[in-house]
């Protein structure tokens, strides 16, 4: 007997001040979080029935799958639970009533992931390698005719053909992947290290299900973002305390973000003390104020991939944020 319980737990971000000691590498600053998943499932889906995928390479993805959605932790929690056919048809809920009487019910998943996955195998011959070897040496060893000789070569493409699609309870689509896979390798027969179609094969299948993973599931992950050291522009004056800002990412985030903030008022539209600041409001949770300072930042300096890729990361852990609120009140 299977008893279903949902994914009730709260998702909260740590509001922590904007100068929190933390562990960090030279010139940059720790970032951690929960980034959105590249879809925006609704906040209902928990139970995901991942039913038998037809075609030869079907079964190959459902191991797959079942290894990289079920290995999804959010803050120590599973963010989904998986189900295959025969557990399905076993499994009850235990329903309690007002009455206090409780009973039971079929399982019913919220989601069921369903298609086919094809290969085709192509194995042809290819150019050969032609190289020279010698064929007379002088009596110092020195190689004194050579000829050309040609090595065979052959091709093995392998095409991954999926068709999946994911439906919810009442038999809305919700997600579809159909993007076809391929890889091309060349061997020659002077080399051992020959691929075997499967081998190839598989490595399709595990890119596919990682990409789908990454579709439907949020991620955490914890990086070391660069400061920014760019001082062109900066007042003369406040070099030097910018150089000191930088250098304590070393050894105290709090006082290189204090440093930061400093120069903010002399240095109104510098985009590396915005971008800086904006960092630190990042690390420390405060994910509207980085918003704002990194958009400023970029405004001081369009197109600089720095506060570009700040506003990406941010706007995708706002949207992470909303998600795991909506699934907590589910």
């Amino acid at each position: 007997m299977l008893k279903w319980a949902g994914f009730l737990k709260a998702a909260t971000a740590a509001a922590v001040s904007l100068g929190v000691t933390q562990a960090v590498h030279a010139e940059t600053i720790t970032v951690e979080g929960v980034y959105a998943a590249r879809v925006d499932m609704p906040a209902s889906i928990e139970l995901v029935l991942i039913d038998r995928f037809e075609g030869e390479l079907g079964q190959d993805l459902e191991i797959a799958l079942i290894d990289a959605l079920g290995n999804v932790f959010i803050r120590g929690e599973p963010y989904l639970d998986l189900i295959t056919p025969n557990a399905l048809s076993i499994a009850v809920v235990e329903v309690e009533g007002n009455d206090g009487i409780v009973t039971t019910r079929s399982l019913a998943p919220d989601a069921e992931l369903r298609g086919t996955v094809r290969s085709e195998v192509i194995e042809q011959w290819s150019d050969p390698k032609i190289e020279r070897e010698c064929v007379a040496r002088d009596e110092d060893d020195k190689c004194i005719e050579r000829r050309e000789i040609k090595i065979e070569c052959r091709k093995l493409s392998v095409r991954v053909d999926p068709r999946l699609l994911l439906t919810g309870s009442g038999g809305e689509q919700l997600y579809s992947q159909t993007e076809s896979r391929f890889i091309e390798e060349r061997f020659c027969a002077d080399h051992d290290d020959v691929l075997s179609s499967l081998d190839m094969e598989n490595r399709l299948i595990n890119d596919l299900a990682d990409d789908i993973r990454r579709d439907l599931a949020p991620r955490e992950s914890r990086q070391e973002i660069r400061v920014m050291e760019r001082r062109k522009n900066l007042r003369k004056e406040d070099r030097r305390l910018f150089r000191n800002a930088v250098k304590a990412t070393d050894e105290s985030v709090t006082a290189a973000c204090e440093g930061f903030q400093a120069l903010e008022a002399t240095n109104p539209e510098h985009v590396s003390v915005l971008f800086n600041i904006g960092l630190c409001h990042e690390s420390s949770g405060e994910l509207n104020a980085a918003l704002d300072y990194y958009a400023r930042a970029l405004t001081a300096d369009p197109g600089r991939d720095y506060p570009t890729d700040g506003l990406r990361r941010v706007r995708s852990r706002i949207r992470a944020e909303d998600h795991l609120a909506q699934r907590a009140s589910v």
